[in-house]
């Protein structure tokens, strides 16, 4: 957490792109740099004796595979916490679990049906917490997506334009963030009833005009999809049955 004046008072948390803000041009370098070890059978343990647990209240493929790996290869080691196994599923509170945490694991990956719940977490772990996707953002995607496109861009998101079709849901929350953090042109393409909320367009343009860059919703996909260097297509409804 930090305070007002943006100094640091406990563990950082990763429950939005936001969180990110100060760090994620390196972070990017950084995956490339592991990725390309990883290639090379070269990866190094900066994670050993660590150990990470991971509270996934709906079910993962990749998100889940992804972390568990991660920790695998590099020397720690992931515990896969099913809420349905743990007492936070028989009336133990958030606050107690993450005190409990706290004291066996050196981090909490959190999979949760409510952003507030990712918060309330936080909020009482002296550990960090990582947002593995809730109802409001899925920052670690968002941070894939990009070394995507970094790796295909050869690094440079200046002057690179990213189209995206679909629901305004979490994925596209942080994705239109962390296009606006990096510098980079977007525009959605997002029916009228499917749009983030009005405060999250404010801050990524407000974010994007600070890089030099555009942050744009539309409502038409012909308007959207035109000139964009990298379209990305989502079909609606993808969360709480949104289309009837």
């Amino acid at each position: 957490m930090r305070t007002k004046s943006g100094k640091a008072t406990g563990p950082r948390h990763l429950l939005s792109i936001l969180d990110l803000q100060d760090d994620l041009p390196d972070l990017l370098k950084r995956a490339s740099v592991l990725k390309a070890q990883r290639r090379a059978g070269r990866l190094t343990k900066p994670f050993a004796g660590k150990a990470l647990a991971m509270i996934f209240e709906k079910p993962s493929t990749r998100t889940r595979s992804s972390f568990e790996l991660a920790m695998t290869e590099l020397g720690g080691h992931a515990v896969y916490l099913s809420p349905g196994d743990m007492q936070l599923g028989r009336g133990e509170t958030i606050p107690d679990t993450a005190r409990v945490l706290s004291r066996y694991y050196h981090g909490i990956t959190y999979r949760a049906f409510r952003h507030q719940d990712e918060e309330s977490l936080a909020r009482w772990s002296s550990i960090p917490v990582i947002n593995a996707l809730d109802d409001r953002e899925h920052p670690c995607q968002i941070v894939a997506d990009l070394l995507t496109l970094s790796e295909r861009w050869k690094g440079s998101f200046r002057g690179r334009r990213l189209a995206y079709i679909g629901d305004g849901n979490n994925v596209l929350v942080s994705l239109l963030l962390g296009s606006a953090l990096m510098g980079l042109d977007f525009v959605a393409a997002i029916p009228e009833d499917y749009r983030p909320p009005a405060e999250v367009i404010g801050k990524a343009r407000a974010l994007a005009g600070e890089a030099h860059a555009t942050s744009e919703i539309v409502v038409s996909p012909h308007g959207g999809g035109e000139g964009g260097r990298c379209p990305l297509h989502r079909r609606l409804g993808l969360h709480g049955g949104r289309v009837r």
